[in-house]
């Protein structure tokens, strides 16, 4: 199972974004602009140099005369110093990064194998009774369709179809392994998620796990709650949370806002919403959310970053079980958040993906 951290901490938000700069200096606006933010290549390919921009403290584009290159990881891709050309070596995930001038801008450049595959989802938590297609990707460099196919050891926990990759929880227990294979030709290549099915029977703890693709690469087990609660308007509002702490301190939080009370197992539609209404302009999306939303934060990079949803997005509540103290759900969700930081760039876009079982509480106070 991959258990990767953020490979990009773009913290500085720039017109027109397509890269991340980091400032040398309290006194000096100065920027590296690298475009694009993101790049890809298969082990054993050659990258031409990124493009690079250099925004003087008037936010004035000038010449970044001598340019200097670093991989911040060689063992994945190397980068000569003076062209900036990128050898990829090995699967991975590193940052360009060009200096003009004493500042640096990075860049994201992910290496794949020539075949890969890679689980959407690689943690996922069931009540007994759910099921779920697992989620996947495939790359591969050279033509033909690979063949894809699902592997579980025996056990009483979950069954998984060989073909087709649907999963079915059957018993407490776990976690439990699972692996995805895709074969092209002569190469071979697996992933590995796990599987735990719980059943609570309380309204005290709760679980989830999410993952990232994009310019933040991230899988992540986390604690989960849910509740319904009335809004200022007194309308039954369902919130839930994924997060993880570090002390007193949420360090990092998946939230979606329905604009319905939930009292029953459903499928429900997350839509957008713009920065200003979740970071300002007198806006409070969670006592008087504008339509249903979400959004991922975290403060485990250099500076924070959040990410609001597009449209299209969804959660489906697959069980809700009265328990003592409230009830417990399950479920999955998925949802493209694009980053405030590049709310302009179809890179900035997050696909996030995750599952959960939670309890769910009724609080009766006015938000």
């Amino acid at each position: 199972m991959k258990r990767i951290g953020f490979v990009l901490g773009l913290g500085v938000a720039l017109t027109g974004g397509s890269a991340c700069s980091t400032d040398t200096g309290p006194s000096s606006l100065a920027q590296v602009v690298i475009a694009p933010v993101l790049d890809s290549l298969f082990v054993g390919d050659t990258l031409a140099p990124l493009s690079v921009t250099y925004l003087g403290d008037n936010g004035q584009s000038q010449n970044p005369g001598t340019v200097t290159w670093l991989s911040t990881d060689p063992s994945i891709f190397t980068i000569n110093a003076t062209t900036g050309s990128i050898t990829a070596v090995k699967a991975g995930f590193a940052l360009a990064e060009a200096t003009a001038h004493g500042v640096t801008g990075s860049a994201l450049v992910v290496v794949s194998r020539p075949l890969d595959i890679a689980l959407l989802l690689d943690s996922l938590y069931f009540m007994p009774g759910d099921t779920l297609t697992v989620p996947f990707g495939v790359l591969h460099k050279a033509a033909g369709v690979p063949t894809v196919w699902f592997k579980a050891p025996t056990n009483a926990v979950f069954a998984i179809d060989s073909a087709t990759g649907a999963l079915t929880a059957t018993a407490t227990g776990g976690p439990l392994p699972f692996r995805a294979y895709a074969a092209l030709g002569p190469d071979t290549v697996a992933d590995t998620g796990t599987v735990r099915v719980l059943s609570l029977t309380d309204t005290t703890g709760g679980v989830g796990a999410y993952t990232i693709r994009g310019t933040v690469v991230r899988s992540v087990n986390t604690a989960a709650q849910s509740t319904n609660y009335p809004d200022a308007n007194s309308n039954q509002t369902f919130r839930l949370r994924l997060f993880i702490t570090s002390g007193t301190v949420t360090a990092e939080a998946v939230l979606i806002t329905i604009r319905t009370g939930l009292t029953a197992p459903a499928a429900l539609s997350i839509d957008s919403i713009s920065p200003t209404e979740v970071l300002g302009g007198g806006f409070d999306p969670v006592c008087r959310p504008p339509r249903s939303w979400a959004s991922w934060t975290t403060i485990a990079t250099a500076q924070p970053i959040v990410a609001v949803s597009r449209p299209a997005g969804s959660v489906s509540i697959t069980q809700l079980v009265p328990v003592t103290g409230g009830f417990v759900i399950s479920g999955r969700f998925s949802f493209l958040a694009q980053r405030t930081d590049f709310y302009s760039d179809p890179l900035g876009v997050l696909p996030i993906r995750g599952t959960f079982v939670t309890p769910l509480t009724n609080t009766t106070g006015r938000c």
